[in-house]
């Protein structure tokens, strides 16, 4: 760790302390338009102070535009690891990368495009690095029991991602070229185009890098003999990243269409190819050249949605289908220019998808809301080397309802409904209760409470990988309870918003792999373990303008969050009861400071993880816990205008301070790098 943030964070942890209590979690709980997250036409809905009746007491994290934009080549796992207090587990630069809520695995965290669900339904999770924020134009955060009010499932949290052309007539154009470190390039362009009612879009984006970065290897220890082969010394190699190329390409196409009598029809196709090498493990001593480790996907995915409004009735519905062909390949040289397969897996996944909804609001104080989702399911998985695999399809449906009341103009009660089916298994009912207080009404200042149950039905690999599968696994069952409070208060230069939750979170049933049959030669999911998930999410922002043009802002988010393993295993030698679960950090904080003056902005950003533990028992060392890590970024950027184009110049610095460090064990990340960008907006006439 670098000695400058150690100095840094002792001076500043007894302050953070404070701070971080005063001025808890900002949520703002402004609706996203056409969002299709927590109702239909959320902003059409009555409200009270600047809070929808539909979102009482629920605890929500948008990210505005700014937030998404603020550096055109980041994943939108990165976007979070900066602006939210959720976990975001990354294997490596342009690997997998997960994103976890309130202590839960990345399996409890839903994830939704345009409604339409983006988890694996082979392994229940979603990567994020393959979703680019330039293809995001909306997102939210749905945190613990809120989450139900979009999707069943995520016993953590559910992640909500919009998108939509720009409703702009006329012909419009934007293209930002972007080199880095590593032989990176990235290019990004998107075409608008708007005549009246109809609006259309084509964004693209391409990502390219030999991904070649040198590293010390803390890993390895090479000794230094003298003439008589006496060690005089040692140290650690540097080494190369090897075998990490990778190349991705995006296309997304949109459009909408609203008629004379208010209809709104619109259509998203996203289409997307990713070819990557995955990255020799620091422990690894083969040369590179001896072994091929590399994974395909092509992926295609369309929403059709319908949206009409009759007076306080509004009606919807959507209709969907994504196409995933993924593939994975490791061989290693045999000799004598044969190669040896180990792995030649295969797994192709058809989904489509149905929903409609219907919101109606009535006699002023009260909203009712009933939604019915389905997910059909066709999965052929196959490794032909071992000549195993499934071929099984299944259908995921839910119905939700719910009724919204504000009994007294300061308060926001809502009950709700969700009823699950998982294939052949009918979940019991849901039950989600909201309340929510307008303490004081001149600072915005609410209190708010929520409790529920949820379920989360195992996925097709855990029901039918073969060998291992345990098509007899039992669903994890949740109980959450939280409790918070959000204020928001704006002066004539000043702005300041902040929001804390206590959550508490109990998980049975919860699903893990261990080794089993007559050698333990294989793994087998097994409803063992017992998880007890608390804690505090707490986030604030901070906005001023001191003079003429100059804008300052800061935002900053700490999350504690214990995630206990209470029973066990019950297995002889298990030690794991009581520990922390495994890559869960139980603190985490994340800080962004911008300033701004005219068309330049420099942009700070800082996260901390606390150790994450590799073992259930919690062993620490340096083969049984990831040590905590700082990460810092700046970009500056400036904006150039002219008569015929704007013209945009940003340059980012990643690990300003060419920290060493690891997020997941034995995976090498690059230090300091760079990569300027260079934009066009043409303007027509």
């Amino acid at each position: 760790m670098c000695i400058r943030n150690i100095v840094f964070w002792s001076v500043l942890k007894p302050w953070a302390a404070v701070i971080m209590t005063l001025l808890p979690a900002f949520v703002a709980y402004a609706a996203v338009p056409d969002a299709d997250t927590a109702s239909v036409c959320i902003d059409a809905a009555s409200v009270y102070g600047s809070r929808p009746l539909i979102a009482a007491g629920m605890h929500r994290t948008p990210f505005d535009s700014l937030a998404l934009k603020e550096n055109i080549s980041l994943s939108f796992a990165d976007i979070l690891s900066y602006n939210s207090s959720v976990f975001v587990k990354q294997y490596g630069r342009a690997t997998q990368s997960t994103v976890s809520f309130r202590g839960t695995s990345a399996s409890h965290t839903q994830v939704l495009w345009n409604g339409m669900k983006l988890n694996s339904p082979m392994l229940g999770m979603t990567d994020f690095s393959m979703i680019p924020a330039f293809l995001t134009d909306s997102a939210e955060l749905l945190h613990g029991s809120s989450s139900l009010q979009a999707v069943s499932g995520g016993l953590g949290g559910a992640v909500l991602l919009h998108t939509e052309p720009r409703k702009e007539d006329g012909f419009s154009m934007q293209f930002v070229q972007g080199f880095g470190s590593f032989l990176t390039v990235d290019d990004f362009l998107r075409l608008d185009y708007g005549h009246k009612r109809f609006h259309a879009s084509l964004r693209a984006v391409f990502s390219y890098s030999p991904n070649r970065f040198r590293y010390t290897n803390m890993d390895k220890k090479e000794n230094v003999y003298d003439d008589e082969m006496n060690i005089i010394s040692s140290y650690h190699p540097v080494e190369y990243n090897e075998n990490g190329k990778f190349r991705d390409y995006h296309i997304l196409f949109e459009s909408g269409y609203e008629t004379e009598a208010g209809d709104r029809f619109s259509l998203s196709v996203w289409h997307l190819g990713s070819y990557r090498q995955l990255p020799k493990l620091t422990v690894d001593y083969s040369d590179p050249g001896d072994f091929i480790n590399e994974q395909n996907e092509v992926t295609t995915r369309a929403v059709a949605s319908w949206r009409r409004s009759f007076g306080n009735l509004d009606l919807s519905a959507h209709a969907g289908y994504a196409n995933t062909d993924f593939r994975y390949d490791y061989a290693f040289d045999a000799g004598n220019g044969n190669w040896s397969q180990m792995t030649h897996s295969r797994s192709r996944t058809h989904t489509v998808f149905l929903k409609g909804g219907v919101l109606w609001r009535f006699a002023d104080r009260w909203i009712f809301r009933a939604d019915i989702a389905a997910h059909h399911y066709i999965v052929r998985s196959e490794e032909d080397v071992s000549r195993q695999g499934y071929d099984i399809s299944r259908t995921d449906a839910d119905l939700f309802v719910s009724l919204s009341w504000k009994p007294v103009e300061r308060v926001g009660l809502s009950l709700s409904v969700r009823e699950e089916v998982a294939g052949k298994r009918v979940s019991l009912p849901v039950p989600v209760f909201n309340a929510d207080f307008l303490a004081w009404k001149a600072a915005g200042l609410y209190l708010k409470c929520s409790a529920s149950r949820n379920y989360r039905y195992p996925t097709l690999n855990d029901m039918y990988f073969l060998p291992g599968g345990n098509p007899d696994l039992r669903p994890e069952t949740g109980f959450s309870y939280d409790a918070g409070w959000s204020f928001s208060k704006k002066w004539k230069t000043v702005s300041l918003s902040a929001e804390g939750a206590w959550f508490d979170s109990r998980i049975k049933d919860w699903i893990l792999w261990l080794p089993y049959g007559p050698r333990k030669n294989f793994y087998t999911p097994l409803n063992l373990l017992e998880v007890h998930a608390y804690g505090v999410e707490q986030k604030a922002d901070f906005s001023w303008k001191p003079a003429g043009e100059w804008q300052l802002r800061f935002g900053g988010n700490f999350t504690w969050s214990p995630s206990r393993n209470i029973s066990g295993t019950g297995l002889k030698g298990d030690t794991s009861a009581g520990k922390q679960l495994v890559y869960v950090p139980e603190y985490s904080s994340s800080v962004m400071a911008s300033l701004a003056f005219r068309s330049w902005k420099l942009l700070y950003k800082w996260c901390w993880y606390s150790t994450r533990y590799v073992m259930s028992s919690n062993e620490s060392g340096p083969s049984g816990s990831v040590p905590p890590y700082f990460m810092n970024d700046l970009t500056l950027s400036r904006g150039l205008d002219f008569r015929w184009a704007d013209i945009s110049l940003s340059l980012a610095v990643k690990n300003l301070f060419n920290e060493s460090y690891v997020t997941v064990l034995s995976r090498p990340m690059p230090g300091i790098n760079f990569e300027f960008f260079i934009g066009i907006t043409p303007k027509w006439k």
